[in-house]
């Protein structure tokens, strides 16, 4: 009898350990926003600060939530054909910058390829600023 309590026990332990084991594995979570540069392969030198201050923006900012899934972030060279699919689904073929919130199924695409190229070079701190804040609240 005591031997049966004792291997019942141990089964109630590992039982419980392995159901603790499984939910500390990450979630696979789907990106509540995503993030798009998209250039051409020839590029200017504002076209590059707008890649360089996004790039920037995206690695001290929101690091936490690219990597736990929260963000996609992607920088998209239009002439690669290998890419053609993302860029067809913006309608694009040159420069631009997009921030999508996804929410119950749906893309909100917000364009701030105008803003992206009134800031990018001439005010490097306003575009990350504008560009964080419209982040922010696609996330929210």
């Amino acid at each position: 009898m005591l031997k049966t309590t004792f291997v019942l026990s141990c089964l109630f332990i590992v039982t419980g350990l392995t159901d603790g084991f499984s939910q500390v594995k990450s979630p696979t979570t789907q990106p509540k926003v995503e993030v798009y540069y998209f250039h051409p392969e020839d590029r200017c030198p504002i076209d590059q600060s707008i890649e360089e201050n996004t790039r920037k923006l995206m690695q001290t900012s929101f690091a936490k939530e690219i990597k736990a899934g929260t963000i996609k972030f992607q920088i998209i060279n239009t002439d690669d054909k290998s890419q053609a699919k993302t860029a067809a689904r913006f309608e694009i073929n040159a420069q631009a910058l997009y921030v999508v919130k996804l929410t119950n199924g749906q893309e909100i695409k917000n364009d701030m390829t105008h803003f992206a190229f009134s800031y990018g070079l001439s005010n490097p701190a306003k575009f990350k600023s504008g560009l964080k804040d419209e982040i922010e609240k696609a996330l929210h």
